[in-house]
């Protein structure tokens, strides 16, 4: 219980900064997140698309003023894992920015970070909802989850990086994922 309440009442995660819009904390939380010294080697593994490190949240923010779209879903926060021991940093980050600008380049902010401190190496990428080019936004939905796998598994396979042979369609449920580690049956069953 002591872990959880320091946990949720750590200052650095639950304070606004006072320069920023209330409304766009939690843009500013994920771009703070993503891009930690201690996981992305001081920043070096960071990359901003359409945007830089030092201005994204500014340039994100003044990209959604600038076409009244300030409301909503503020940004995306996808990310892409490799195999233990497969890849290095660089080669991890490349492939990030690689598949960032493949599939969000031409219209939108991103901020490519390649997390080394996990035995998998792995990319993040916040998104801004916004395009910069046309104000439209973002449409999340499942064409676009299977179109980040494909390009994905591509930049992989160019790399000779290993890909997910038989990807499950379908996740299952927290309980039902619970049940079956525990070697239980779940209500449905």
């Amino acid at each position: 219980l002591k872990r959880v309440l320091d946990y949720t009442s750590n200052p650095e995660k639950t304070d606004t900064l006072d320069d920023i819009d209330f409304q766009f904390n939690g843009l500013s939380q994920s771009i703070h997140y993503t891009t930690q010294d201690m996981k992305t080697e001081k920043q070096l593994y960071v990359t901003g698309i359409n945007t830089h490190l030092s201005t994204a949240f500014e340039d994100m923010v003044l990209t959604k003023k600038t076409y009244s779209k300030e409301d909503g879903i503020l940004a995306f926060h996808g990310y892409q894992s490799f195999k233990p021991g497969e890849v290095d940093a660089e080669t991890a980050h490349q492939i990030g920015i690689e598949l960032a600008n493949i599939l969000w380049g031409d219209r939108f902010e991103v901020l490519v970070s390649t997390h080394i401190d996990k035995h998998h190496y792995h990319n993040h990428f916040v998104i801004n909802s916004v395009s910069f080019k046309d104000g439209k936004r973002y449409y999340d939905n499942r064409h676009n989850y299977y179109r980040l796998r494909e390009v994905s598994d591509q930049l992989c396979e160019k790399y000779n990086l290993s890909v997910i042979e038989n990807p499950q369609d379908k996740s299952l449920h927290y309980s039902e994922w619970k049940c079956l580690k525990e070697k239980k049956l779940s209500e449905r069953e």
